[in-house]
């Protein structure tokens, strides 16, 4: 699995891609806010984004309505992961298609049950502990 993590805190980039490598041994490319994950999007062709709601330049909403608006990448599963977890901003991504929505601060086991949910039905496969 090759995963695209955005997010402008190295340490919330590290510590995502420390899990994903250890439970899924997914391969990890990082970008720090939504217009550097624009330019890797194309270049890198991940299997899932994980994108944080709150950056600077391009914060998560834009850069995923921006995502979706590419018809390549309409039903490529984007996982938000962010501190907020207000019901109408919730529901509001949840109408652009995210595959997830993961609350800060993370710890690996809720981050591996949520994605152990989402990856079968993205054809994502998982490594077994």
């Amino acid at each position: 699995m090759k995963a695209l993590i955005v997010d402008d805190s190295l340490e919330s980039r590290m510590l995502l891609g420390k899990i994903l490598t250890k439970a899924f041994d997914a391969q990890i490319i990082e970008a720090v806010h939504g217009k550097d994950a624009l330019g890797k999007l194309s270049i890198e062709k991940p299997d899932v984004v994980f994108l944080d709601y709150e950056m600077p330049v391009m914060n998560g909403k834009e850069t995923l309505k921006a995502i979706r608006s590419i018809r390549e990448y309409r039903n490529l599963p984007v996982v938000i992961v962010t501190s907020h977890s207000e019901m109408v901003l919730v529901r509001e991504l949840l109408s652009y298609k995210v595959s997830a929505y993961l609350v800060k601060p993370l710890s690996v086991d809720y981050v591996v049950k949520r994605l152990e949910v989402i990856f079968p039905q993205s054809g994502v496969k998982t490594q077994k502990k």
